[in-house]
């Protein structure tokens, strides 16, 4: 039997190394290196939408990561601001100050970052009272990120 070898040149070859780079940086953005429901405690809240927390990586190895509320908008107090989007800026740290003060337990669940060594990763804070990012919408301080920019905050 006979196998010939074709080499691939040309566009085929770029073709395959574009898709080659696209598909590994495509994997990297969903990297999830602890994987599932992960019990955390809270160290500092950096942000309305930001925490850094420490937790177990493996029996005795303890971490801290910055947690990053993901798919949300929130307000702000700027210039431009209109007076509903101020006074919703203002309510938003105390909020999830509030909010994180009243749990019980904290979880993080299948935290995407870069790689297992980054400082940060996007991931939902859940509590025994439910999830941040749900409880920051239902009271009107964040909405998805996928709404209109210029949507009134006065609603």
């Amino acid at each position: 039997m006979v196998i010939k070898k074709y080499p691939l040149h040309g566009a085929p070859a770029l073709t395959l190394s574009v898709i080659g780079c696209l598909f590994s940086t495509l994997v990297l953005a969903d990297y999830v290196p602890f994987p599932g429901k992960i019990e955390v405690s809270v160290v500092s809240i950096d942000a309305p939408t930001e925490l850094t927390v420490n937790y177990e990586t493996w029996p005795g190895f303890r971490r801290n990561t910055l947690i990053k509320l993901p798919g949300l908008a929130i307000p702000h107090d700027t210039p431009r601001a209109d007076e509903c989007e101020r006074k919703k800026a203002a309510r938003l740290m105390p909020f999830t100050q509030q909010f994180m003060g009243a749990a019980k337990k904290v979880f993080v669940h299948d935290m995407r970052m870069e790689t297992s060594a980054s400082q940060e990763a996007y991931s939902d804070i859940l509590t025994d009272h439910g999830s941040l990012s749900q409880a920051l919408i239902k009271e009107g301080l964040a909405r998805p990120e996928s709404a209109a920019p210029d949507t009134s905050w006065c609603q």
